[in-house]
């Protein structure tokens, strides 16, 4: 009967029952905790662009794994792979400045002073509003007028600092 419900629970399989697909998201579901306990409380809390990567890259392969589309054992290897690699990322990072800056990106100045910094708001694609809108959220002013710094951090939060 375990094998009726399991089937070949780790091979590829283009006609699963209802009943192995949940047993693949049941085995999933565990391994996938594991995997995001390997990969580091960085890699769902702090949402850099580089920490996100992991998170879509692990759903979307996960999911493979639980409707068949690709070996079990495969997917698993794979997702093993992604957040050991994020992992080793992450600690080169702290290592290397110039890592660092390559995987996460660097904090960028919108304003300062009084002016806004309209090339890195452009590149950075900021509009005034959202700086006053982070002067609001963050700095608890209503007008920038006492605000001495704003950046937009790695993460993509934009930041205030008050004189």
């Amino acid at each position: 009967m375990i094998d009726q419900l399991l089937g070949d629970l780790w091979h590829k399989d283009e006609l699963i029952t209802d009943g192995q697909m949940a047993c693949r998201a049941f085995v999933v579901f565990l391994l996938a905790i594991i995997l995001v306990r390997l990969a580091g409380r960085r890699a769902f809390g702090m949402r850099s662009p580089f920490d996100t990567v992991i998170s879509l890259l692990l759903g979307a392969t996960l999911s493979r794994g639980i409707v068949g589309a690709s070996s079990f054992t495969g997917t698993l290897g794979a997702c093993l792979v992604l957040a050991i690699l994020h992992r080793l990322l992450a600690y080169l990072s702290i290592k290397s400045s110039i890592l660092s800056r390559l995987v996460s990106g660097e904090a960028n100045v919108l304003y300062v002073n009084g002016q806004f910094n309209r090339a890195n708001m452009t590149s950075m694609l900021v509009s005034e509003r959202d700086i006053e809108e982070a002067v609001r959220l963050k700095g608890q002013e209503a007008t920038p007028d006492n605000i001495e710094q704003a950046f937009i951090e790695r993460n993509g939060e934009i930041s205030v600092v008050k004189k």
